[in-house]
């Protein structure tokens, strides 16, 4: 079976746990993530590793992305840039974080606009597009990790991979 790894990079409170949450199917409510945490998936070809990045700030967030690709040896198939579309600093600090993690290769990058929900109540929505080019990502989505359904959330993860 193949084993790929997929790694959840952005600030606080961005909703990466609540995404790897929902693709496993776990129903707690998401705490503080203090360490790098891998969750296996299993797929039909596949065993893909989701690798949850902790760290409030930036730069947190890059100390903690190479704690994890150093303490597991891992390859990176896809990095899923994620931010908040109702906080544009969160889209903003993954300038920063890309520039830590633009020396580890990765096969591919996403960027994923989470928070849809809130951006319907609020009326406004923090668009990724001009950020996508100096993230070197391939695609653009945009979530809701709390109200989506597990099936949407794996599309966007499988369509990104060599399944």
């Amino acid at each position: 079976m193949r084993q790929l790894g997929v790694v959840f990079l952005g600030v606080g409170g961005v909703g990466k746990t609540t995404y790897i949450y929902r693709l496993l199917g776990i129903s707690k409510k998401p705490v503080l993530t203090r360490r790098p945490r891998w969750y296996p998936l299993y797929a039909d070809r596949a065993v893909i590793y989701l690798v949850d990045v902790p760290g409030q700030r930036a730069v947190e967030v890059a100390r903690g992305y190479y704690q994890a690709v150093r303490a597991y040896g891992a390859r990176v198939d896809l990095i899923v840039y994620m931010y908040s579309v109702v906080e544009p600093a969160t889209l903003d600090a993954l300038f920063e974080i890309h520039q830590w993690a633009a020396g580890v290769p990765a096969s591919a990058r996403i960027l994923v606009g989470n928070k849809r929900d809130l951006a319907e109540e609020a009326g406004f929505m923090v668009e990724g597009d001009g950020a996508a080019p100096y993230l070197g990502v391939l695609k653009i989505y945009y979530t809701s990790a709390l109200k989506d359904d597990a099936a949407s959330l794996f599309r966007i993860i499988a369509t990104n991979l060599p399944l």
